[in-house]
């Protein structure tokens, strides 16, 4: 069963149906839903070049400069910036919206309840979710609400308590992007670093090598794929999580995105077939009891 475990719902980009018809084509199971979390945005060859280069800095002798470049694509007045345009980011996430699809079709879509502490309290809105179907976990992302990942402590100790995993998309210093505070003082949370562990890579491979309730997911839209299969070969395929961070992703001929870039990315895995089954659907199933 293939499952992806980070999708961006945002039916300007893709709608429902052109979802569907995807999962259909690729073999898809269930996909995770995420509500979107900026204006829309599409990636042509040049970004996913450039992206690339900084992110081999983020993993190599580099990384100073490599952060410096990732951190600016986040603005102080809340915008996501690639290259010289600005997408303003939606602070107050449209969790309504994810579970109306997920009512509409049960079968195939589950979601990830997102959060951001600076809006609204987090341990509200996972109780006014928690009575409905299909809500499997939390998304956080201190990176682009730009807050201390400290102030998820309380939503951490509620997923512990309920067994949610959290997937979280880290900032750069300190404070946004501190990978050992949670794990380190909820030891039955399980938690998924986004995009390998973005922006630290190896420093936080090498922790989670020590931490049993510590994940990444591949989703890989503008993910350099040397450092998807490094991850793998580092963690190992039962630390790691397929997700396609659809609908942003590589150019299509159709003029959308190409879904199935991803998903070939995984199965072209230098593991066995059945390492690429824990990738594909086996860890998400075995960490969100699904």
């Amino acid at each position: 069963m293939i499952i992806d475990a980070h999708y961006h719902l945002d039916e300007r980009m893709e709608t429902v149906e052109k979802l569907l018809d995807h999962m259909n084509r690729f073999g898809v199971s269930r996909v995770t839903l995420i509500p979107p979390l900026n204006t829309p945005f599409k990636i042509d060859w040049l970004t996913i070049k450039t992206t690339r280069l900084f992110q081999r800095n983020l993993n190599g002798p580099w990384q100073k400069l490599g952060l410096s470049i990732y951190n600016s694509t986040v603005t102080n007045d809340g915008k996501y910036k690639i290259g010289v345009k600005r997408y303003p980011i939606y602070d107050d996430p449209d969790n309504e919206g994810v579970a109306r699809v997920i009512r509409a079709h049960p079968d195939k879509f589950m979601g990830w309840i997102t959060v951001n502490p600076n809006t609204a309290d987090p341990v509200a809105e996972l109780g006014k979710r928690t009575g409905e179907p299909g809500w499997i976990g939390v998304k956080t992302h201190p990176f682009m609400y730009r807050h201390p990942v400290a102030m998820l402590d309380d939503t951490a100790a509620y997923c512990a308590d309920k067994g949610w995993p959290i997937l979280m998309h880290l900032g750069t210093n300190q404070v946004r992007g501190d990978y050992r505070y949670l794990p380190d003082r909820h030891p039955k949370l399980k938690i998924i670093y986004a995009h390998a562990g973005i922006p630290f890579f190896r420093h936080l491979w090498d922790y989670a090598k020590g931490k049993n309730n510590v994940f990444v997911d591949l989703s890989c839209s503008l993910l350099d794929t040397l450092i998807l299969a490094e991850a793998v070969s580092e963690l190992g395929p039962e630390k790691c999580l397929y997700g396609s961070d659809s609908p942003y992703g590589y150019p299509g001929a159709d003029g959308s995105h190409d879904y199935s870039r991803t998903l070939n990315t995984i199965l072209q895995l230098p593991v066995s077939d059945a390492d690429k089954d824990k990738i594909l659907g086996g860890n998400f199933r075995e960490i969100t009891n699904t």
